[in-house]
């Protein structure tokens, strides 16, 4: 099992690379799906922070990092702040290993990526997605070291 527990953080760093070759493969269909993009991105971001605060009993500190996250999430542009978006994603994944909500998690991480990638391929930004994926691989690294 050891060897699946690595493949998924390197999976889930992966996804917004996938999303944005599905983007650019099919670009006719970008334009039109874009809002529902950003709807599903919005819809799956707060239910990886609901899962997050449920898998934690609702208490204080978990409590105070999803709030912020969202806080954060809403109030600026999510692109503005992707770094950031990208760390409470990956703590959240790491903090909800040792809990019965972890493929639950896992699975709503993957799904948020998918659009996230998607947009960025009709903005061209492949750095960018590129560095959403090593952001969210390092910080799961140093945070499993850590915890």
């Amino acid at each position: 099992m050891g060897t699946l527990d690595s493949l998924i953080p390197l999976l889930l760093a992966l996804a917004p690379v996938i999303g944005y070759m599905l983007g650019r493969c099919t670009k006719e269909e970008l334009a039109p799906g874009m809002p529902w993009f950003i709807a599903t991105k919005r819809v799956l971001f707060t239910a990886v922070i609901a899962v997050f605060l449920y898998a934690h009993k609702w208490s204080l500190w978990p409590m105070v990092i999803g709030i912020t996250a969202l806080f954060a999430y809403f109030a600026f542009k999510p692109f503005r702040i992707w770094w950031l978006v990208q760390t409470e994603l990956a703590l959240a994944f790491v903090l909800s290993t040792s809990t019965p909500q972890s493929f639950l998690a896992t699975a709503l991480i993957f799904l948020y990526s998918l659009p996230t990638g998607s947009i960025l391929a009709r903005k061209k930004k492949l750095k960018g997605t590129l560095l959403s994926g090593a952001v969210f691989l390092i910080v799961v690294v140093i945070a499993q070291y850590f915890l």
